[in-house]
């Protein structure tokens, strides 16, 4: 003999269906939960290229890339800079603005030193990353990379 179902049994087993096949639970994007207020940043980077003495190395090429990684996407806004050091072992960028709309977006600051002679082009580079809580709205960070010559 048949047994129909409790009216109990009956309203758990719809309340987990619905909770399980929810596409919220199941595909829920991380990016989500750490979506802030969307700012306007600019960065401008100095790379400092010296020797294991912290001497400047003038006429050194430098390559230098800005971008930013959005949280859950692919990077974009690739500024791409290059050219020698100056006599004090400097080479800078102009300013590169991004809108930020995650405390979890990067920005990341990468430099190489082209022929530093370390090696290895990781050993002749460096860079840095810097997150939306870095940067004030409206404002332009300036920030500072160092790239050392081992010898």
């Amino acid at each position: 003999m048949k047994r129909a179902l409790s009216p109990l049994t009956l309203a758990v087993t719809v309340l987990l269906t619905v909770f399980f096949t929810d596409c919220s639970v199941i595909n829920s994007d991380p990016c989500d939960r750490t979506t802030e207020p969307e700012i306007s940043a600019g960065i401008k980077a100095t790379i400092h290229v010296l020797d294991k003495n912290r001497n400047p190395i003038p006429n050194q090429q430098v390559n230098l890339h800005l971008y930013k990684i959005p949280c859950g996407a692919p990077a974009k806004g690739d500024f791409d800079f290059s050219g020698p050091t100056n006599a004090l072992g400097i080479r800078e960028t102009s300013i590169a603005y991004y809108n930020l709309r995650n405390s979890e977006d990067e920005v990341w600051v990468d430099a190489y030193a082209v022929n530093l002679g370390n090696g290895s082009a990781v050993a002749d580079s460096e860079y840095a990353t810097y997150k939306y809580a870095d940067f004030m709205p409206g404002t332009v960070k300036e920030v500072h990379v160092y790239i050392y010559r081992d010898f």
